[in-house]
């Protein structure tokens, strides 16, 4: 499976599963010109018991635009502009969704959005990046929805935001204090975990490591003991990726990078009060010449400057490779070497740890997709109506929903708003749940949306890897899910999330510079020297305005 299609997948599961100020003169985006708010908070068509769930007397049509779902696996002729998700929405409240334009390819999709707003002709709801959304607030082209979403947000979508500890999460959607967009939420969990085959700690009598120099003594062991027992000296080190650290990533450095106390490519206060870019600190350059040592030694793999993330997946599921990082959710790319090998068994650690004993970890940015409403729209609310009534459905609480698709694993982004939320600790949450049901061996009374993750954790438990996919869920969903809580784990926050104006004009070469640099030095082509030269060029083309600017933004917060 290619990572386009096992990314469709995992976006279609797991959230099933689980999951600053503008500029200008202008008149607030939300407002008229004569400054009246744009959004009615009580619709004229409103029913007598108006509220999150009520239905329309009269039928509201809106206009939606979005991404299209890659890998869609609906039944029978049914698309995503004509499926029982979305009919499901429209039954339930009276209204009419039709889309404006639907587009898979996310370059594709931009570019429409980015044509629809110099055209003034934007959908009546749509879902964006930070930038467009500023960009459309910024032109006055937002619905203010403070006031609709205090009233007609369900119990349910505010306690995924309140869940965000000092509403870190909504507030990305705040200009001004007044609320013109609904975020993501990014749950907890996504930083890299250490994946390794215990299988092969157990045949040559490693323990399990925990620093840094316990990692570099077991992949100097798989490469040189033949941990495979094939008599061949095939098996590889540690796989590598080219964009080196990267939240969610796959093969990334980042737990390297952690345990030196380097952040790279996040924005952080130093003790003197000072901006500081995680990327330019003499932590990070520590810890580059670590990951240079190792792949002068062999212990990194050679070639994975040349290698797509397919070809390391190939490496795992074939039984070369048997250490790397990745986040919880791998565990469904790792349990397929279990068809090459039933022996692998592949286990996460929330490793390798600093010098005080912590895994220390990054958070993920709160979010990164916004929910927007066309300020011309006349009824803002039915927006908030139609993402409660499709998490009703998405999490199963509606026993009419429960039908829908049922047994045949149609994703979630079906329904009509592609947004992701979830509450932070979702993963944490449950695993109680899955420890309570292995004991108890008793399903009754748990929610709906969780019986088929139970089902696997329990079918995998009773027969161990004998259900590839139960074996697949056990692993992502229980055993690593519940590393993401270990006592271990050190958040390091960042002061600053987002971008500025100057990253977004010279952003990509400050980018590319940054990874060149450190991709060089890894691999030898450059001295570890060559990094004080990288930090000099990165302040004089564009680093040094990017600092200010994020002081500036951390300062007027």
């Amino acid at each position: 499976m290619n990572r386009k299609k096992w990314l469709a997948l995992l976006c279609s599961g797991v959230l099933l599963g689980t999951a600053a100020c503008s500029g200008g003169g202008s008149p607030a985006a939300g407002t008229d010109k004569e400054g009246t708010d744009s959004a009615q908070t009580t619709p004229a068509n409103a029913p007598a018991d108006d509220g999150p769930f009520a239905k329309y007397e009269d039928t509201v049509s809106l206009t939606l635009g979005r991404q299209g779902v890659s890998g869609n696996n609906l039944p029978g002729g049914d698309t995503l502009e004509n499926n029982q998700y979305l009919k499901y929405v429209e039954d339930r409240l009276n209204v009419d969704i039709n889309y404006d334009f639907s587009i898979e390819d996310l370059d594709a999709y931009n570019q429409k959005v980015t044509l629809a707003i110099v055209s003034n002709k934007i959908p009546d709801v749509m879902v964006v990046d930070e930038q467009q959304f500023q960009r459309l607030a910024k032109a006055n082209m937002l619905a203010d929805l403070t006031d609709v979403y205090d009233k007609y947000a369900s119990p349910l979508i505010k306690e995924y935001y309140a869940s965000y500890t000092d509403d870190r999460v909504l507030n990305t959607g705040r200009i001004d204090g007044k609320l013109y967009a609904l975020p993501n939420t990014n749950i907890d969990g996504n930083y890299q975990l250490l994946w390794i085959r215990k299988d092969w700690l157990d045949k040559l009598k490693l323990e399990t490591p925990k620093t840094m120099d316990d990692v570099k003594s077991v992949v100097q062991a798989f490469v040189e003991q033949d941990p495979d027992g094939n008599g061949k000296a095939d098996t590889l080190g540690l796989l590598g990726d080219t964009t080196v650290v990267g939240d969610g990533g796959f093969f990334t450095f980042d737990p390297v990078f952690n345990a030196y106390h380097s952040y790279p490519k996040s924005w952080f206060q130093d003790e003197s009060g000072n901006i500081v870019y995680g990327s330019t600190t003499p932590e990070t350059k520590q810890a580059l010449g670590v990951l240079r040592d190792m792949y002068a030694a062999g212990l990194i793999d050679k070639e994975f400057l040349t290698r797509k993330w397919e070809d390391n997946a190939g490496l795992v599921s074939s039984g070369r490779a048997g250490i790397l990082f990745a986040p919880w959710f791998a565990g469904w790319a790792m349990s397929d070497a279990v068809k090459t090998d039933p022996n692998a068994d592949w286990v996460p650690l929330a490793v390798p740890l600093d010098d005080a004993g912590k895994r220390n970890i990054v958070p993920s940015v709160p979010s990164g997709s916004f929910l927007v409403v066309n300020k011309e729209m006349k009824n803002p609310e039915a927006v908030i109506k139609i993402l409660n009534t499709e998490y009703e459905g998405i999490r199963l609480l509606d026993p009419a929903a429960q039908e829908l698709y049922k047994g045949l694993g149609v994703g979630w982004l079906n329904y009509p708003l592609n947004l992701q939320l979830d509450y932070q600790d979702s993963l944490a949450r449950d695993i109680p749940i899955y420890e309570k049901v292995l004991k108890d061996k008793d399903t009754s009374g748990l929610p709906e949306r969780i019986l088929p993750r139970v089902e696997s954790v329990l079918k995998n438990a009773e027969n161990p890897k004998q259900d590839a996919a139960a074996y697949a869920d056990s692993l992502a969903y229980y055993t690593a899910a519940a590393v993401t809580g270990a006592k271990e784990l050190n958040k390091v926050e960042p002061v600053f999330y987002g971008n500025t104006d100057t990253m977004l004009k010279r952003g990509s070469n400050l980018d590319k510079l940054e990874n060149e640099t450190f991709l060089k030095i890894i691999t030898g082509t450059s001295p570890l020297d060559e990094f004080d030269k990288f930090v000099t060029t990165w302040k004089s083309i564009g680093g040094d305005a990017v600092s200010k600017e994020v002081a500036e933004a951390v300062k007027n917060r």
